[in-house]
Parts: structure tokens; sequence; C-alpha cells
């Protein structure tokens, strides 16, 4: 497991916020050089609302002219200005003014800054992450939007997306398009980009976008590196791929493409997180022992890219044997862990840190010889039951669609909406026995229990250690095999609660009774 890191970036604070938006201004301009590099076009629009307030956006080359999108705290008209290197220019916009009208449901995610270990919306509305990744387009899978389609409709709210070259999402990698300069971002990769946010947006889910993936810079773990448009071998200008976190044209180049995601993607409600690498561990630098170059890189990354946004979304890394200066810099944890044990989910050593925590990455080390279905299952409860920040997350999204495991996320997501689990961050795990002898799961606080039984079949079952007040409690009881509920009244007193299960697997909800006066 990865250590406890020694500090952790601070959680956002203030009050909850509202956000009218989004609006697009458009100038139809060019300028010379590279319009993607800010060291020669710094190019931003300055809103200006009706009451005379500022407010100023980062500016993104389109292709062919520049655009700046506004989410702003107050509704109404605004006149943007455009501005290149700090010089307001004559150019007009396509309209004279943009409105923002439109009040956006919930705001944006972010660590809550009252409950350190969740997340929440700016309205205060507590986010509780359930999903799974779906990294890249596969040949033989449906289009990436219609999974996503499937995926909200099985009221899943998280998913995690590579910049990834193979499937032209790479910003920097153009595939067969050797017209491109090899000093800017490609277009068709971006195109990919909002398509995939216009499909999290109309499926209500969350992305968590991963900006850098390892094998770009490996030459050991998936490599990619001896194909790269950096590597000097292809025409580009790094020697070494354990140089790219200390390489001053790689690190500009890089920044051109965070800066580039802020401009275009920031506004969206359905970012959820800007993750900086994944598995930053299998990198040649970290092969090579470069551990100070990474955690720089990370710290000085974190800092722009926190610089930029103007609704400062969370930043993190994914990794589970990277250094714990690697995560000193970031919002939350997020380790990755694929093996047969399944209990080991349950197990984030440092989740009481200063910091959200929940595993970004989770599969069987040999999906081939498991029961898929069971395994799942088995996961999202041992991470939802031990209050961990968000479930873990299954990797195979490809196994997912071929054996129909939405089912799965669907119970699952019943299951956080009757426990409130989200709403619960103090909660604790509780050491049950149930009689006749079952595996138990419990989180419980004093008046709050929630509780997977997993029996040999239904049956009338004792439960003693829940350390719950004594009185009559509501109960849900649901049915994770066909997701049905059944509702009961139970007495928690001195001898335990006892209950009479309709199902062999189950979740039990308890909810102490308000008194009726």
């Amino acid at each position: 497991m990865v250590a406890a890191p020694p500090a952790l970036a601070a959680p956002a604070v203030g009050p909850p916020a509202t956000w009218y938006g989004p609006a697009v201004a458009r100038f139809e301009a060019e300028f010379p050089g590279n319009p993607y590099d800010p060291e020669e076009n710094d190019v931003r629009v300055v809103f200006v609302g009706a009451n005379g307030e500022r407010l100023e956006r980062i500016a993104y080359h389109d292709g062919t002219a520049y655009e700046a999108v506004l989410v702003a705290r107050a509704p109404g008209p605004y006149r943007p200005l455009l501005y290149r290197n700090g010089v307001l220019q004559p150019t007009r916009p396509r309209s004279d003014t943009v409105r923002l009208d439109v009040r956006m449901p919930r705001g944006f995610l972010r660590v809550d800054p009252r409950r350190p270990n969740r997340f929440a919306w700016d309205d205060g509305t507590p986010y509780y992450p359930l999903g799974f990744n779906l990294g890249w387009q596969m040949p033989d899978m449906p289009p990436m939007a219609e999974q996503i389609a499937r995926m909200g409709a099985a009221g899943i709210e998280w998913t995690r997306i590579w910049a990834s070259s193979w499937d032209g999402k790479n910003p920097f990698w153009p595939v067969d398009d050797a017209s491109v300069p090899r000093d800017r971002l490609w277009q068709p990769a971006l195109a990919k980009w909002d398509a995939l946010f216009d499909a999290c947006e109309a499926a209500g889910i969350s992305m968590q976008m991963v900006l850098f993936n390892h094998g770009s810079f490996s030459t050991l773990v998936n490599p990619n590196w001896p194909d790269h448009p950096w590597n000097v071998a292809r025409g580009g200008f790094l020697d070494d791929a354990a140089d790219v976190f200390s390489d001053r044209e790689a690190r500009r180049r890089m920044k051109m493409w965070l800066r580039h995601a802020v401009a275009r993607y920031a506004h969206s409600p359905s970012l959820f997180a800007w993750e900086l690498w994944n598995e930053v561990e299998w990198t040649d630098a970290s092969f090579a022992g470069r551990f100070s170059d990474i955690t720089a890189w990370h710290e000085e990354m974190a800092r722009y890219i926190r610089a930029l946004d103007p609704y400062g979304h969370p930043v993190t890394t994914s990794a589970l044997l990277a250094p714990a200066s690697t995560w000193r810099a970031m919002d939350f944890l997020q380790p990755h862990l694929y093996t047969d044990a399944v209990t080991l989910f349950a197990r984030l050593g440092w989740l009481q840190a200063r910091a959200p925590a929940f595993f970004g990455e989770i599969g069987p080390s040999r999906p081939a010889s498991v029961n898929l279905r069971a395994f799942v299952r088995d996961a999202l409860y041992a991470g939802m039951l031990r209050n961990q920040a968000g479930a873990p997350m299954f990797w195979y999204w490809d196994l997912v669609e071929k054996h129909d495991l939405y089912g799965e996320f669907r119970v699952a997501a019943k299951v956080l909406a009757q426990s409130r689990l989200a709403y619960h961050s103090r909660a604790e795990a509780r050491p049950v026995v149930v009689l006749p002898p079952s595996p138990a799961l419990a989180l419980g606080e004093p008046n709050w229990l929630t509780i997977r039984i997993t029996a040999t079949s239904p049956r009338t079952v004792r439960i003693l250690g829940a350390r719950l007040d004594q009185g009559d409690y509501d109960g849900t009881t649901i049915d994770l095999e066909t997701g049905q509920s059944f509702e009961s009244v139970v007495h928690a007193g001195q001898t335990g609660l006892e209950l009479a299960l309709p199902a062999a697997d189950v979740v039990l909800v308890l909810n102490r009774r308000r008194r009726a006066w």
C-alpha cells in the first residue's frame, strides 16, 4: 500500500456558490505564432458585467478562431473583450454580448469543506462517486458515448477517461496526420473530448480526466515511448523518456495541454477532477529513481492548473507504489489495486488522513478465472462499507459490457440512495457478529447502520456488536440479486437486533425511528 502522505493540499473552503452559464464568446482572430503556446499567444477574454464587474477567462484556439467560456455567479448580460499578451485587441466577437440565464443545478464538485473525507457540490449536496473506468475506445466496443448513456441509466455518476494516443485522444499525438506541427495541439483529439463531455453532461456523469499516462513515457510497462512524437528517434526533442519530468520543453508543452484543457472543459459540471498521471510509478523516470523530479513536476503542475481553473476542480494523480511525496500537492488520494483477495479493497490504511481516498482502478489478477459478478459486488461493498470517499472503481469496462454487469451498479446506486451513505462521513466500521454465522460487513453510527449480510439462504438472524442506541428502527432490506426492497421495523436492544432476511445476499439499512408526538 501507499504510505501515508506527510501533507496534502488543503481542501477548497467557502460558502456554497450559485453559478450561471455557460456562455461562449467567439472571436474570429488570428495572431502570429503558435496559437496554443501562451508564451507566444496568451489570449484571454474579459467579460464585463452590467454592473462593471470584470471576469477573466482563458481563451482557447479551436483550429479556426478563439473561444472563451463563461460561467459566473451572477446572471445577466456580459460584454466580451479580447486580450492578447495583456493588450486589448480591436477584434469584435461574433456577438457583442453573451447572456447567462441558466442556473447550474448544483454548481461544481470539490472536496467538501465540512466533511474533509468526502466530496460535495457547491450547493452543499454530498457526492459519492460510484462507477467504473471507461479508459478509451476499444475497436470491438460500442461508441463510448453509448456506454456513457448506459452508465447514466444504471444510476452511475462517475467515470474515468484517459487522454490515450491509440484511440486518438492525445492532443500531442496525431493519428495518421503528419501535417500537424509537433508543437501544436491536434484538433481531432480535442473534438473527441468535446463529444465525451457532451455525453457525460447528458447522462449526469462526472468525469475524472486523465491527462497523461505512464506508457507514453515508459520503455518497460505498456511502452509507447518508442513511437512517441517527442522521441528524438521520431523527430522529437526528448532523448530519454525519463527526462520528461525535468526537461523544460517537455514541461512547457505539457502546460500547453493543461491550459487548453482548463480553457475548454473547466466550465463543464461533468468535470469531477483533473488527474495528472495514470500510474506514474511505471514511467522510466520512476524506474530510474528520479522521484524528486516526479514530485517537483506534480507540485508545479498542480499549482499551474489551480492558478488557471476559475472553478477550483480537485487535482489528483493515481498510483500504488509511488513515493508518498507524490501525493503532497494532491486534493485526494487514489491508489490502484489488482488482486483476487477482495477483502483488500476494504483496507485503505491512510483513509483517515487529511483527504478523501478511494480506489481509482481495481480488478482481479486473473479476470478469466473469477466470477466477475461476485467480484464486482464484493468489491463495491468492501469499499462502501468502510467509509471510503467513493466506491472502488472496476477497471474492465469491456467486461461490464460483455457480461452485462450494469445491474450490480444499479443496485449499488439504490443502496447509496437508501442508506444516504454520502451524508454519514463520520460512520465507523462495526465488527458485527451474525447468528447463525454469516459473513457481514457493517458501517454505523449510534442511530444508523448499513450492513451487508451474505447468508446461505433466507433466514432469521440475530446481529450483535452493531453498537446502536436502543430503540426502534425503520429497516430497509435490499436484495442484492434482484434489487427488490423490503420494509420492516427492527428493535435494537441489549441482546442486539433480530430480523428475517428475505434473501440470502442483502444490504440492511437501519434508521432510528422518529418519535410520534
